[in-house]
């Protein structure tokens, strides 16, 4: 397993959910005054720009990291980095499952732009719990 290609690929799927985000957030909110939706594409578009920017900044790290090594294809080196991967997918992980629950206490309030927010927090706590969760297996030490 090349592990920056992994990484590569998280990146790329972080960036393309992210544009999808802000698009889908910006075109919702041109197009409705609803309280309960605004305040879903609002919160959507303003996740999806932090997933574009943790992408940025991600892609340009671990340019950084390969370009210090001397050799970032040696098995030492792709092994250092998988275990740092893994232990940041696990924390974000966790912190998904967080994002989930706190979603899911929000979309039950009787505010309609705290409930839409909460459920826009709920759909992307759930694709980066899957996300997340995905590279962190596939992460995993081969035997």
């Amino acid at each position: 397993m090349d592990i920056w290609r992994r990484e590569s690929a998280l990146a790329r799927t972080t960036a393309a959910w992210g544009l999808a985000s802000v698009g889908a957030g910006l075109v919702t909110a041109a197009r409705t005054q609803d309280p309960w939706w605004r305040s879903f594409a609002h919160q959507t578009a303003g996740w999806g720009a932090v997933d574009l920017g943790i992408a940025a900044l991600g892609t340009r790290l671990q340019d950084r990291r390969m370009r210090r090594l001397s050799d970032a294809y040696a098995p030492a080196a792709q092994e250092a980095e998988r275990v740092t991967l893994r232990r940041v997918l696990l924390v974000n992980t966790a912190a998904d499952v967080g994002y989930v629950a706190l979603g899911v206490v929000l979309a039950r309030d009787s505010r309609p732009r705290v409930a839409g927010a909460g459920v826009a927090i709920v759909i992307q706590g759930s694709f980066l719990l899957v996300h997340d969760s995905l590279h962190a297996i596939g992460a995993r030490p081969t035997v």
